[in-house]
């Protein structure tokens, strides 16, 4: 396995009910690639449960299986900046959510076939 970038935060598919087929996505955590802790959101968007004293059961998060298209979405914080009628700066933090580009574009992969020159006796060069 390789590593993906250290934003990405994975949601993994569970049963919603014992004995249903109904899933819900619920988050979960990468590795950090130099440290032995997890890497979590940093944002609010995706950090409920997770500064509270609690079973780790109800710090669970989770996201209907129907909300998140096969591509994956992809969840945008900016601050935004505007002027009034009467020239007043107003400010405020936005958050966006838009389509994702899809599992490969996270950058994991699992059992890479790498070509390699050949050795021997038969070998061309």
């Amino acid at each position: 396995m390789n590593s993906v970038p250290e934003h990405w935060i994975p949601f993994v598919a569970v049963h919603a009910d014992e004995g249903k087929r109904s899933v819900r996505l619920q988050r979960a955590a990468m590795p950090h690639p130099v440290d032995s802790h997890a890497v979590r959101p940093r944002t609010e968007l995706l950090r409920p449960g997770l500064d509270v004293e609690a079973p780790a059961r109800q710090r669970a998060y989770y996201v209907n299986e129907e909300e998140v298209p096969q591509a994956g979405s992809r969840l945008t914080v900016a601050f935004n900046r505007t002027r009034g009628r009467d020239g007043q700066v107003v400010v405020w933090l936005g958050a966006r959510r838009g389509a994702g580009r899809g599992e490969a574009t996270s950058g994991l992969a699992f059992d890479h076939l790498v070509d390699t020159a050949p050795d021997g006796p038969g070998a061309a060069g």
